[in-house]
């Protein structure tokens, strides 16, 4: 096993290849932090990293045999998670999801090696195929409860704020999100470096224990960040979203993760922020088409938060307005629209130069005091900044990441190992 070391905030982390899994203990849990509560110094970035290996079997049962106790954990808190059925415990519910969706096939046909990899996770971590895989299907599974019992379905999960900058003078391209998902998550948090067999590809995936991803960065470099789009059209047979994200990883370079997105089929409505060498694309993705976002002409930055500007594949979304009472409908556009505004303001200018501190502080910020771009855990539950990333895609692309809400969080940084 290669010598590894905990870095303080500005120093690099070198992901390299192991013989035994690399493991580091888990982020804190149970942080919760009042409105008027500040921190001086930042909370110990523990984030586990793992190194994946070998075929995507082997890849999978790696993860899933090192962390298998955490797995098990953050599948039970995320079933305690799933709507109050009557007549329906949890695992029935994961059973009427799956008979009542069919997303294999597009799987099996875009992405088959990230099946073998799911398969392996549950082989590793003594978990069935059906749980582990209904636990890939993040954004498809928040649709699903909404289609089955509108009143008890919520979009708690729908808070991420993500952002892109074209390349400047001699400051490289930059994709940044914070990842805001419902706090179950918490403490599982963990960075997986997937190196692929006979090829120089590499990827580092910020993602949950036992989740392929939540979004990440290739050694090429690609980096990818995304935004649930729930007022688009979904669909039953389509790619879901973590199994698009790791396609998207798999592309050599800007190019050709563009025309990836543009031939699957989307399950569910999703922006993708994508970034490569030079320069940054963002597009809005539904069941039925693929819509290119620019905030404003010639923009050289984008971002984006909850809500679809140019894409209006909207009719199953529409139907459900009718039933939601006049209330509810302002409450789901107001969080998304007030984050943005607040991107928005701090990036809009053209003549801004944006630096790493400069995308640090927009990540930080409490522009909003009910609604801000920055998320603490609460006690009551619902969503959080589980990760806030910032990918650096220089010819030396590197990842700076805090595992939590990054105004408490020290960020890190981490790079492929055929840069050190």
């Amino acid at each position: 096993m290669r010598r590894r070391n905990f870095l303080k905030n500005g120093a690099i982390l070198m992901v390299g290849m192991a013989t035994t899994p690399l493991i580091y203990p888990f982020p804190n849990k149970g942080l919760f932090i009042g409105k008027e509560e500040r921190v001086t110094s930042p909370l110990k970035n523990n984030l586990q990293v793992l190194v994946l290996d070998g075929l995507p079997r082997k890849r999978g049962q790696i993860h899933g045999e090192a962390l298998r106790s955490k797995i098990k954990e953050a599948i039970n808190r995320w079933k305690e998670f799933f709507p109050k059925f009557k007549h329906m415990n949890q695992d029935e519910y994961i059973s009427k999801f799956l008979e009542e969706t069919n997303f294999l096939p597009a799987i099996k046909k875009w992405t088959p090696d990230l099946l073998e990899e799911v398969k392996g996770i549950g082989e590793g971590a003594g978990v069935d195929f059906k749980t582990i895989y209904a636990y890939q299907l993040m954004d498809e599974e928040w649709l699903f409860r909404r289609k089955t019992a509108l009143e008890a379905a919520d979009q708690e999960g729908c808070n991420c704020s993500s952002l892109g900058v074209f390349k400047q003078a001699s400051i490289p391209v930059m994709v940044a999100q914070n990842m805001d998902i419902p706090n179950y998550a918490d403490g599982f948090q963990v960075l997986l470096h997937i190196k692929h067999p006979n090829s120089s590809l590499e990827i580092l995936a910020f993602t949950y224990t036992g989740l392929i991803i939540l979004n990440g960065m290739n050694s090429r470099p690609v980096g990818v960040c995304c935004n649930t789009l729930s007022q688009l059209n979904y669909s039953l047979d389509g790619l879901p979203v973590a199994f698009v994200l790791r396609g998207i990883l798999q592309q050599l370079n800007h190019e050709e993760a563009i025309k990836f997105i543009h031939q699957i089929k989307h399950a569910s409505g999703q922006n993708y922020i994508i970034g490569g060498k030079e320069k940054v694309s963002d597009y809005e993705c539904s069941a039925n088409k693929v819509s290119r976002f620019v905030p404003y002409d010639g923009a050289n930055r984008v971002y984006h938060t909850n809500h679809p500007f140019v894409n209006d594949d909207r009719s199953i979304y529409r139907e459900i307005q009718k039933k939601l009472s006049q209330e509810k409908k302002t409450q789901e556009s107001s969080n998304s629209e007030i984050r943005f505004r607040s991107l928005e303001t701090r990036l809009r200018d053209p003549e801004k130069t944006i630096t790493v501190e400069t995308v640090k502080s927009v990540l930080s910020s409490h522009d909003h005091p009910k609604y801000p771009v920055c998320r603490h855990k609460i006690p009551e539950g619902g969503a959080m900044t589980l990760g806030s990333m910032i990918m650096v895609l220089s010819s030396s692309p590197e990842m700076i990441l805090a595992p939590g809400p990054p105004c408490l969080t020290e960020y890190m940084r981490y790079k492929f190992s055929s840069d050190s």
